[in-house]
């Protein structure tokens, strides 16, 4: 006990700023010799987290896990990928491997647990240091395929973590990203006022890569009220719906919405991010089409390479 209560006079203040975990060398530095670290560990006071990290409270949970990846990345290292943004609160689950920019001059040995890359990336202000919501969201789009960008991004933009702007201008700073053109498409209408990169979406790869009508962005089919696409010789409209209008009085905004439309005879669909991405966008411009063509489109509703992939299987 008397050795637990000196090793916390003297590092408490470091283990308690890093989730209980500190290095070798940070705790020599503070006058813990490696001849008591050991002494503490075989003790029990002490538990190795990986080589080179210690911990004070036992077996490290995920925060320790994530603090210790920093400290063998050293003096510049950020978390980063889904690590950064599970601290962000992007995503809900911790990761089981833990993503560390060290540098391109800085040389960590391959973990178990642990992802080291040789990439540089400033850090935002926080414990334990990570990259930005920016640069996080745009790093994770550089290794999502198309569903899962389109997912990143609403989630990122409807929850106000950051704007299309943000995420231009950190894309503009990247020399390289495998995925630059669509995320520029994407967001580049967004920054210049298209009402939403879900409208896009919708119109590029339901409507067009389909051969469907193109609506009217932005109409006024009642007088009351706005919509995303309006199909005025169909008697038909679609409204595009992100997360934020799914809940609270948004909800029952829409509910009046189609209530004053219903009443003109004119039959609202609703569609959101799952449905205007991957193989779901083809299911939805069937559907959609089927729609229009029960209310005197002529068709027919053209299949789209994902389309003929999908027949081909």
């Amino acid at each position: 006990m008397r050795a637990k209560i000196r090793l916390m006079d003297v590092a408490g203040a470091l283990l308690e700023a890093q989730a209980g975990v500190a290095s070798r060398s940070q705790l020599a530095a503070i006058g813990v010799t490696r001849r008591v670290q050991d002494r503490l560990s075989a003790e029990g006071l002490l538990t190795r987290v990986t080589t080179g990290v210690l911990s004070a409270r036992g077996v490290p949970d995920w925060y320790a896990r994530a603090w210790a990846g920093v400290l063998v990345g050293g003096e510049h290292a950020v978390l980063g990928f889904e690590a950064a943004a599970h601290l962000h609160g992007l995503i809900k689950h911790a990761p089981d491997e833990i993503a560390v920019f060290v540098g391109p001059d800085r040389h960590a040995a391959p973990r178990i647990g642990w992802r080291f890359l040789r990439t540089w990336r400033k850090g935002s202000a926080h414990d334990p240091p990570r990259t930005s919501v920016k640069a996080t969201v745009v790093d994770l789009c550089g290794e999502a395929d198309e569903d899962g960008i389109a997912a990143l991004l609403a989630d990122a933009l409807s929850a106000r973590a950051t704007t299309a702007a943000d995420l231009l201008a950190e894309l503009a700073g990247r020399a390289r990203h495998p995925h630059r053109r669509l995320l520029r498409d994407i967001l580049g209408d967004v920054a210049g006022g298209a009402d939403s990169a879900l409208e896009w979406r919708f119109l590029t790869g339901v409507e067009r890569a389909h051969g469907l009508p193109e609506a009217t962005r932005q109409a006024h089919a009642h007088h009351k009220h706005r919509s995303d696409a309006w199909y005025s010789a169909y008697g038909l409209l679609v409204e595009l719906d992100g997360k934020l209008h799914h809940q609270g009085n948004g909800r029952f905004v829409d509910m009046i919405r189609d209530n004053d439309h219903a009443l003109q005879g004119i039959t609202t669909l609703r569609f959101g991010w799952a449905h205007v991405t991957g193989s779901s966008r083809c299911e939805t411009a069937t559907l959609l089409g089927q729609v229009l063509m029960m209310r005197g489109w002529e068709g027919p509703i053209t299949p789209c390479n994902s389309c003929r992939l999908m027949h081909a299987v």
